[in-house]
């Protein structure tokens, strides 16, 4: 990861995780005000361009990002935040300069906390933990780099048309089988309109529109299929690592091989031959980081609560809004890409069905349908943030401390019960006097939820190589379709080859056949009896009258 050498390995850092809902924002705020000194000490002691607050908040949440939009993004009120800097809200209009992805943000952030002071302590709070993850504890192994061509070095991206992504060095060396289809596939897949191999044909070419997105949205099996096959021709292993129809992740990997600079196997002779590879996730500061948690059981119903108050608090205007954006954008809100940008926002997707604006959107019949998907879909992404910490972010955590990194985290209740033990740690911190035990402060959990800090064994995370292995895919080619290849992991393939599609499909063509007949007879006998019976029916009703 490249990021520029502003901070220190002794630089403290704060962060605060946790699942959404739970009250990572305002613990921030909180522990930004107990390191404010009097007024006046503040003014007499603030030196001029350096900022005089204590603390700041970088706020790392992938959506809080965009302008406006506010309710659908649950930012933090001007009062909420009670005098405190947060940066990283509000950069960017929602459908233009393209997303923010990891290596941006990292690098932002890291610029943003050159031009404080020493004595200003950095805050990272969010619900995005990969951000956090990787700025804190930067894999070794990958780039987040996103290069801009020489012409628009310096230039603000304001355009939903810019690209993206470009490649950062000529195309590497290439397989000598690798047909013609395919190189120029290679060399315009990043662009706005990528030329397909003549074999590839869409599904439909009826009712399409033009996109003006920075990524199209690619909806077509053939289309997936061949940015899969180009990936696995250049990366066997990482292309065994998607599925076929997952083309933003098959479209990053490509992105990746290009920016290596090299084909995977030639990486891998590299190494071989000597070259020195990095150690592992190395901490970056001297950091302490407070994980803000309630059961999900018990934050269920508080989530369900807040999506109410969001409709309330213009949830359907934003949404409304939102539409027109993506009319702008991808030509119609049928193509709207929802794994892009703001578009992933919980309750666009959801409420698509609900014709807005209108008098009293509670009264169609798609309101409440649509209401309970956005709650479902909350307490889906809680799960998923938990899943995160537990199987990202604590291994992480515990590499770097293996490496030597002085990393500390602790378990706190959500709302006014974690602030006090949070706020007594965080100056224990800053004074760096010794802390207290992680296990026998904060929530009562603790325990439980840092065990795996204490597990004896490899304590380092898997890399890109691991995950190849980890999670590997197959094709069954008895269960596969033409243009449709069935994909499933490795893990899944013993339990496949036993089930009933795949037996049923691996018979003999002639078994088949009769196995249709047999069901088109059943069929047909069970028609007959329902007719038989309506007929009775109607007799003894035509006998009663």
């Amino acid at each position: 990861m490249t990021v520029t050498t502003v901070t220190t390995m002794k630089r403290p850092i704060v962060a605060v995780i946790g699942t959404t809902g739970v009250g990572k924002s305002d613990l921030a705020v909180a522990l930004a005000h107990s390191l404010r000194p009097p007024t006046s000490f503040l003014r007499d002691h603030s030196r001029e361009g350096e900022s005089s607050q204590p603390a700041i908040v970088l706020s790392s949440d992938s959506m809080q990002l965009y302008k406006g939009l506010d309710v659908i993004t649950n930012k933090m009120k001007p009062e909420e935040m009670r005098g405190v800097e947060h940066w990283g809200l509000d950069m960017v209009s929602p459908g233009e300069g393209g997303s923010w992805e990891v290596g941006k943000w990292c690098n932002e952030a890291d610029k943003k906390i050159g031009t404080l002071s020493s004595k200003t302590l950095p805050i990272v709070c969010g619900g995005t933990h990969y951000f956090i993850q990787h700025f804190l504890f930067p894999p070794p192994e990958l780039s987040f780099d996103r290069p801009t061509s020489p012409a628009d070095k310096g230039k603000a991206t304001a355009s939903s048309t810019s690209l993206r992504w470009i490649p950062p060095c000529p195309r590497p060396p290439l397989p000598a089988d690798l047909s013609d289809g395919m190189i120029t596939l290679l060399e315009t897949f990043w662009t706005t309109e990528p030329i397909w191999p003549v074999d590839v044909t869409t599904e439909s070419s009826s009712g399409s529109s033009s996109s003006n997105s920075s990524r199209p949205t690619i909806n077509e099996d053939a289309k997936l299929l061949a940015l899969y096959r180009l990936l696995s021709a250049l990366d066997p292993k990482e292309g065994g690592r998607w599925h076929w129809r997952d083309g933003r992740k098959v479209r990053r990997a490509l992105e990746r091989w290009w920016e290596r600079g090299i084909s995977k196997d030639i990486v891998d002779g590299c190494t071989n031959s000597g070259e020195v590879q990095s150690k592992g996730r190395e901490a970056r500061f001297r950091t302490l980081i407070f994980w803000v948690y309630e059961p999900l059981s018990d934050l269920r119903p508080r989530l369900d609560k807040r999506v109410d108050k969001m409709v309330d608090n213009g949830l359907l205007r934003e949404i409304a809004e939102l539409r027109g954006i993506a009319q702008s954008i991808y030509g119609t809100t049928e193509a709207t890409d929802h794994t892009e940008g703001i578009f992933q926002s919980i309750g666009y997707k959801e409420f698509a069905a609900l014709n807005l604006p209108q008098p009293d959107p509670s009264t169609d019949p798609a309101y409440a349908p649509a209401l309970e998907r956005t709650k479902l879909s909350t307490h889906q992404y809680a799960k998923s943030q938990l899943k995160w910490i537990k199987k990202q972010l604590l291994p992480a955590i515990k590499e770097a401390k293996s490496l030597g990194g002085e990393v500390d985290i602790y378990v706190v209740n959500g709302g006014e019960m974690g602030i006090e033990p949070a706020v007594n740690i965080l100056r224990c911190f800053m004074a760096e006097e010794p802390l207290p035990k992680s296990r026998l402060i904060g929530h009562i959990e603790a325990q439980e939820l840092l065990g795996l800090l204490d597990n004896v064994g490899d304590s380092r995370v898997p890399d890109t190589l691991d995950r190849q292995d980890i999670n590997a895919r197959r094709d069954c080619e008895i269960c596969s379709l033409p243009g449709r290849p069935y994909s499933l992991s490795v893990k899944e393939w013993e339990t496949h080859i036993k089930s009933k599609i795949h037996r049923r499909n691996a018979k003999p063509a002639r078994d088949k056949d009769e196995w249709i007949a047999r069901q088109k007879e059943q069929g047909e006998l069970k028609r007959t009896e329902r007719e038989k019976l309506k007929e009775e029916m109607i007799a003894l009703k035509e006998r009663q009258e």
